[in-house]
């Protein structure tokens, strides 16, 4: 499955996750099996995506599950809104629940390195994005992510690599392009060469 996000959406929302796996499925010929969910599940997520409270939308989700608890949206959603709330582990959980049910989808494990991210399991991070990668190797957004987890560790000569492939794939990512300049500032301050790309990129 080709996998694609762009690192704009490491500010991610249930509207914008939820497209994103709609695009998914559809590049794997599954947006039929959505047509097909009940009337009142789809509301339920609907309604979910309409509320500004976190309480509410783990309300709904948690309804929607209840009618069905295979309904692959309603625990990527849930995993998104705890994960929001500061609740990664129980985010972890649910996304572990949505792999049991749809194995092959490289979106929930793109979110399963963002939830390690914010509880700084960063080689757990990494791991998740590497899996992503295995498949898609051009897959900007788990470049992008997997080069700020290692950033986050210090292993600033791979986070380079990183930024430099997602580059080379879609130049006209300034975020990223921002990034990597922050990074080489952070290296040169630092005073050594040991990171630096003077050492392993030439």
């Amino acid at each position: 499955m080709s996998f694609h996000w762009k690192s704009e959406d490491s500010d991610m929302t249930e509207e914008n996750v939820s497209e994103k796996m709609d695009k998914a499925k559809q590049k794997e010929s599954q947006a039929a099996e959505k047509t097909e969910e009940p009337e009142d599940l789809r509301q339920l997520l609907a309604k979910a995506g309409e509320t500004g409270s976190y309480e509410d939308k783990l309300r709904l989700y948690d309804k929607a599950l209840n009618l069905d608890p295979l309904f692959l949206d309603a625990w990527i959603q849930k995993g998104f809104a705890l994960d929001r709330m500061g609740k990664s582990k129980e985010a972890l959980a649910c996304y572990d629940r949505a792999l049991e049910i749809d194995p092959e989808n490289l979106g929930i494990r793109c979110l399963k390195g963002f939830a390690f991210n914010n509880l700084r399991e960063f080689e757990k991070s990494i791991e998740s994005y590497d899996e992503v990668l295995k498949v898609n190797p051009d897959d900007v957004f788990s470049l992008y992510q997997k080069g700020s987890a290692l950033e986050s560790l210090g292993r600033y000569g791979e986070a380079m690599q990183c930024y430099d492939k997602a580059l080379d794939i879609d130049p006209t990512d300034v975020l990223i392009r921002e990034k990597k300049l922050r990074l080489l500032e952070v290296i040169y301050k630092k005073g050594t060469l040991a990171d630096s790309p003077d050492s392993s990129f030439n």
